[in-house]
């Protein structure tokens, strides 16, 4: 099989998204629940989409309806599910999933949290080398191929 694999590790360079995320511990005043459906446990969220939890089996391109509730006010936004994977199997059986929303309109109601988040800036640009040495081993044999083979390491 071929393909690629995820790191074990999460991304930490710098943030390439055009709006960038933020944990829903900054607002854990809000919640959001699929219209229709249950309360959904918020991992974390930009202006465009969200990652939540839920119990909902939710189909990669499916249209959906999510509902933010903040104190008096509500936000109605609709999105596409981007990506959806299992997250967690209690040993009750029941499973829940991780979803990717991204919305087709701005989620407003956290705008102050949005805008006093703070975002890693992005590294300058590493230093590109002009030279390289590439060395090529015959996999039989362990030796040196190409020009300069006989030259000692």
């Amino acid at each position: 099989m071929t393909g690629t694999t995820r790191p074990d590790t999460p991304y930490d360079g710098p943030e390439r998204r055009k709006y960038p995320r933020i944990p829903a511990s900054v607002v854990p005043h809000l919640r959001a629940h699929v219209a229709g459906g249950p309360v959904v446990r918020l991992i974390n969220l930009s202006k465009r989409g969200v990652l939540l939890e839920s119990p909902l089996v939710m189909a990669p391109g499916a249209t959906v309806t999510i509902r933010f509730v903040m104190g008096d006010h509500t936000e109605t936004l609709y999105g596409a599910v981007v990506r959806s994977a299992v997250a967690v199997i209690e040993t009750s059986g029941e499973v829940a999933y991780h979803t990717a929303l991204a919305f087709t309109d701005e989620l407003t109601l956290c705008g102050e949290e949005f805008e006093s988040a703070t975002f890693p800036s992005p590294d300058p640009s590493p230093e590109v080398a002009n030279d390289y040495t590439m060395i090529v081993v015959d996999g039989r044999t362990g030796s040196r191929v190409g020009p300069g083979a006989a030259s000692a390491w």
